[in-house]
């Protein structure tokens, strides 16, 4: 009987000392190593990667090597907090949305430079960031806190797989869970009586048709303004999601949807395509109606705009142009106001859809899905409000519960 051979080692190419080393991987990729530097108890201090072929895997190193010798690639020992930060949400910045992006720039600069990004990667402590959460915390900003947390602890997973730091000082301290008080009135879903008095305000009203499609449809404001009349299927009663429209510094931004979860199709009630196609003749008759010359109240704007905008889009502007996100919160304000009803945020809308089919029976599972959500426990930790008359509906006896089903 033939003895089995032995697996062949990887090849790894013989370099000059000082140069780096450069090893084949079973999938056919190369890893390469380059020495930078010694710590203090002489250990080497090393970058490495991963290329797709030997060629890229020699040039990486001699990029590394080029701004080692000019003094561009600072000293491991040497960096600070900020310069890693910069880096690290560089190298991120084509795996983030436009938005998270922006929103990891501003928790950096805002509230963990000033604290602590002056200190030494290598020399931050848990202490600093004990500090740093302290801070946040009496400043009110809790969910900062968390967003920094994040932040901090992804950047220095990082910084410990390149050998910059030995560990992680995120993995030993957390900032303290928030303390939430419950109310009622601060609830993020509106009731089914709310809901009620609300949505004949909706339908009389030409910026009601967004929101109403809101709560119909459990779509988040970016999904809404985004909408292009080429993603629905009137017909069929469908939706396929193929982008976004956010704000970022004020500005609206509009991308393609990233993640597999929101690339999913929506099934419409017959109610929902009823708005739609109540949205579609709006947009018939303002296309129609629009003059040359300003309307009253939005002079500047029409003075700019004098001819209908055919964006494509669902949901626009009385011009036809996309809808600024930002700017649906001082409608909604004014149509809860004048339904009676407590003000609360566009995001409320899909609150309020989820937990009032999650009410009305709908398997948990079908509306994580329908929200896009990658988990059911996120819908029901998150998204789940629990009515008051569910409360009182499922005050059960012992013996209702001890009983036999069908008993």
């Amino acid at each position: 009987m033939a003895k089995p051979r032995k697996p062949k080692a990887k090849p790894k190419t013989k370099r000059p000392n000082g140069s780096g080393s450069i090893t084949r991987l079973d999938d056919e990729r190369y890893r390469w190593r380059v020495t930078v530097g010694l710590r203090p108890d002489g250990h080497a201090i090393q970058k490495s990667g991963v290329s797709r072929t030997h060629a890229e895997a020699e040039q990486a190193i001699m990029a590394v090597l080029v701004d080692l010798s000019r003094g561009t690639l600072p000293a491991p020992d040497r960096v600070t907090v900020r310069e890693w930060l910069d880096r690290w949400l560089a190298g991120k910045k084509p795996s983030l949305a436009v938005k998270t992006h922006h929103n990891y720039e501003q928790v950096i600069e805002r509230h963990i430079v000033p604290h602590i990004g002056r200190k030494r990667l290598q020399a931050l402590r848990p202490v600093d960031l004990h500090g740093l959460y302290t801070a946040l915390t009496e400043k009110g900003v809790v969910d900062t806190q968390r967003q920094a947390h994040n932040i901090l602890h992804a950047a220095f997973a990082e910084a410990v797989r390149l050998d910059l730091i030995v560990r992680n000082p995120s993995d030993v301290i957390r900032p303290a869970p928030p303390r939430r008080t419950i109310d009622e009135s601060e609830s993020k879903a509106l009731t089914a009586e709310e809901t009620a008095k609300l949505l004949p305000v909706l339908r009389s009203d030409r910026w009601g048709l967004p929101f109403e499609f809101m709560l119909a449809t459990g779509l988040r404001r970016a999904e809404v303004c985004g909408l292009r009349w080429d993603d629905v299927d009137l017909e069929n009663g469908r939706l396929h999601f193929k982008r976004n429209r956010i704000t970022v510094a004020g500005q609206p931004v509009e991308g393609p949807v990233k993640t597999r979860s929101r690339l999913r199709p929506l099934y419409l009630s017959p109610g929902a395509v009823d708005i739609l196609k109540r949205q579609a003749e709006q947009q018939a008759f303002e296309r129609a109606a629009l003059g040359p010359g300003p309307v009253k109240g939005h002079a500047k704007t029409y003075e700019r705009k004098r001819v209908w905008v055919d964006s494509g889009h669902v949901f626009t502007a009385l011009y036809g142009a996309p809808l600024h996100p930002d700017r649906l919160r001082s409608h909604l304000i004014r149509l809860a106001k004048e339904a009676g009803v407590r003000h609360v945020t566009n995001h409320a809308m899909r609150h309020t859809h989820a937990s009032l089919m999650l009410r009305r029976g709908v398997p948990l599972e079908v509306v994580s899905r329908k929200l896009g959500h990658a988990k059911p426990s996120f819908t029901a930790d998150v998204y789940r409000h629990v009515y008051e008359d569910e409360h009182e509906e499922w005050a059960l006896d012992l013996s209702d519960l001890v009983a036999k089903k069908g008993g």
